[in-house]
Formats: C-alpha cells, structure tokens, sequence
C-alpha cells in the first residue's frame, strides 16, 4: 500500500466520529440538497477544474470529471463566497481549481500510481517518487474533497486576472508548497498568508502541507459522493 497504516487508521477513526458514509451515485443525475454549484453562491468566483483537463499531475482528466463547474457542500460555498467578497475590497480574488472530487477519481489517481507513467513528474513531484506522493500524504486513497468540503483555490488580481506569485503553482507536491515553507520571498509568504488568514476569518482550514488545499470542519454525517462532476445536475426534489 502507498500510505501509512497509521494515517488510515487515523482516517477510518475520523469516520466513524463524524458519521461519514459511504454513498454511491455514479449514474444519477441529482445533486444531493446538501450539495450545491459554487456559481449559484459566488458567481465571482473563478473556476478552472485542473483535473477536468490535462494540466495536472496525472496529465489527463481524472474519471468522474465530466463537466466545469464546482460543486461544494453549502457551508464550504457559503465560506468562499464570504472570502471572495473580504477580499475584493483589497481588488483581489479567488480561483478555484478543485472542489467536490467524486471517490472514483481517487482511485484512479491510485491506479495511475501504480503504472510507469511519469510524464509529468517534472511539473508536479520533481523530487519525489509516485509512491512519495502517498507517504508524503500530499493525497491518499480518500479525501475531504470527496465528502464536499475542500477546496484548491490560489488568489488572483481582479484587475488582470492574474495569479498572484504563490512561489509555485498548485498541486507541486514538494516540501516548498507548505504553506510556511522557509524558503518563501517576502511577497510569496505574504500572499500565501494572505490566502491563509482569509479563509481562517469565514472559518476554513488550511493543510499545512499544501497552500492551496482548505476545507471547513465535518459536522454531523459526511458522505463520501460518487457521482461524477457534471455541469447540468439537478437539485433532487426530495433531499437526496
């Protein structure tokens, strides 16, 4: 296996705490009530779901991505639209390049881990193995994406539309992605704690191992979705 006993165990037991279950849907075409697309919430914010396309550390869109749209739980959409508008007032803003990732893209990242395929190890884990991607836990075999309540997002300029200098893009799984790196300029460390200190003012938190990743706390029962990330998905009538 690709990740620590330890860490699964940690996993399972955080589980059973909040009540997470396991809930297959990957041939239906509603979007659970508790789930919603990030527009109809922050419509200013931007989105460009890296695994949807080829740019990312895999080098192909990832199973379960079929459409463009961020899907969050409510209260994760409710906090991001609450930091897009603290931080328009500094003529900044937020670019989300994931957000609900079905389980099914999960293992597939773990199949691809287990291939010959390092076309873009240089881009993504230029100092690591694939298997490193698992110890260093940057992912594992299950996620806070797949429950709805994470988020990979970067800060851009409202005025260009640019990304701001985050010393180095999203998802290089590398020791300088922690968000505290030391290695940071002093522009690269203010723009990461800037992100930061933003997220943690509407209640999300950051993993320290990757600047970009944010999630809000699990309460109650978190489910582990399945379907797949669609553009055209309808609110199901009866909650589920």
């Amino acid at each position: 296996m690709c990740r620590s006993l330890t860490f699964l165990l940690t996993f399972l037991l955080a589980c059973l705490l909040s009540g997470c279950q396991s809930t297959p849907q990957a041939n239906s075409r509603y979007l659970p009530a508790e789930l919603c697309y990030l527009d109809t919430v922050a419509p200013t914010i931007r989105v460009d779901l890296m695994y949807a396309g080829h740019d990312n550390f895999v080098g192909r869109p990832l199973e379960g991505y079929r459409g463009r749209r961020a899907i969050l739980r409510r209260d994760a959409a409710a906090a991001l639209a609450r930091a897009a508008d603290i931080l328009a007032q500094e003529g900044l803003g937020l670019l989300v390049h994931d957000a609900y990732r079905p389980a099914p893209a999960m293992e597939d990242f773990y199949r691809w881990s287990c291939t010959p395929d390092d076309k873009m190890k240089a881009r993504y884990y230029p100092r690591i193995t694939k298997r490193g991607i698992y110890e260093g836990r940057y992912i594992g075999r299950t996620s806070e994406h797949s429950w709805g309540i994470a988020v990979d997002i970067s800060l851009i300029s409202l005025s260009t539309g640019l990304e701001l200098d985050m010393g180095g893009h999203v998802d290089l799984l590398d020791p300088s992605s922690a968000t505290e790196y030391p290695g940071l300029t002093p522009l690269q460390r203010a723009n990461r704690l800037k992100l930061r200190d933003t997220m943690a003012a509407v209640g999300m938190k950051n993993y320290s191992k990757e600047w970009w990743h944010y999630y809000v706390s699990p309460c109650g029962i978190c489910h582990i979705y399945s379907f797949p990330v669609e553009d055209d998905l309808m609110q199901h009538p009866e909650g589920r």
